[in-house]
């Protein structure tokens, strides 16, 4: 087996996106790649990145069958004297056994037809990914996209700035809009900016955590639900949770730290839903409250 990595870098994708854009980017990469039976498959989104992994058969195993769409050739009529039907047959048959070629015959419409087979011959996983990944990706089904680039006829969420896409630490190269593939991502925007080069997924995301980026969306989410508990802990506080706003945060950011803070003793006069409302919408901040 062979290890498949993509990762799509781009500008800061809307956290509400992020989770339904790395798994949809998984299913259809899995669906595309069926041919080289994937496995292992792991899944990976933040603020500026979508990416999947998994594991793929270095070449396609050769099939032998009825063409997927259904071709057919005519035959004659089904009143028509064996000694016709048995020409048919033999004359399709390309050197298999006739007993075999007859089970791909049917009747329609008062004539014989028969099922075309198809050999598929075995191909490598880089032909395989060159030729069902660019298409695919150009059509990347986001809820709301932008239109850029010098032609304006490439789409995506926001700007694409980078894309990897490794087979076994050896980059696949294709275009998706005016991004190139290659073998380079990026960090944390300003607490380690700059390139650093890939060769595996395991690689990329040791990378990433030592440029302060978590690509796991859980893990983030739980840090951040971690570091709310403590750091309110430490002045005697509790957080009121909040599930919608803790997966927004844990879109938001790459490297989350917790801290704490204090609202303007002129404001604590509002109600609490007001304020909590507005910390949250508007700033999307978690409240606290008194321990007791």
């Amino acid at each position: 087996m062979a290890e498949f990595f993509l990762e799509l870098f781009s500008e800061e994708i809307p956290a509400r996106m992020q989770q339904a854009a790395a798994e949809r980017l998984t299913s259809l990469v899995f669906a595309q790649l069926a041919l080289l039976s994937p496995s292992n498959v792991r899944t990976f989104g933040a603020a500026r990145r979508i990416a999947v992994a998994m594991d793929v058969l270095e070449q396609t195993v050769p099939t032998h069958g009825t063409s997927l769409d259904g071709e057919t050739i005519r035959g004659p009529r089904v009143t028509a004297p064996p000694a016709a039907l048995d020409g048919f047959l033999k004359k399709n048959s390309n050197g298999e056994q006739l007993e075999l070629v007859k089970e791909r015959l049917f009747d329609r419409d008062g004539y014989y037809f028969l099922r075309v087979e198809v050999t598929e011959e075995a191909r490598s996983a880089r032909d395989v990914i060159l030729e069902k990944l660019p298409q695919f990706l150009a059509r990347f089904p986001w809820p709301k996209s932008m239109r850029w680039g010098q032609s304006g006829a490439f789409t995506w969420v926001r700007p694409l700035r980078r894309v990897v896409c490794l087979l076994d630490g050896e980059v696949v190269p294709f275009t998706l809009g005016p991004v190139a593939s290659g073998d380079e991502s990026e960090g944390h925007r300003f607490l380690a900016p700059g390139a650093f080069r890939v060769t595996s997924a395991a690689q990329w995301q040791e990378e990433l955590r030592a440029r302060f980026v978590i690509v796991d969306a859980d893990e983030r989410r739980e840090r951040i639900r971690a570091g709310l508990r403590a750091a309110a802990g430490e002045k005697g506080l509790g957080v009121a949770e909040d599930a919608g706003l803790l997966d927004e945060v844990a879109g938001l950011v790459e490297w989350p730290v917790c801290l704490v803070g204090a609202i303007d003793p002129g404001q604590m006069a509002l109600p609490p839903e007001v304020r909590e409302l507005s910390m949250k919408v508007n700033q999307r901040y978690f409240a606290t409250r008194d321990a007791a």
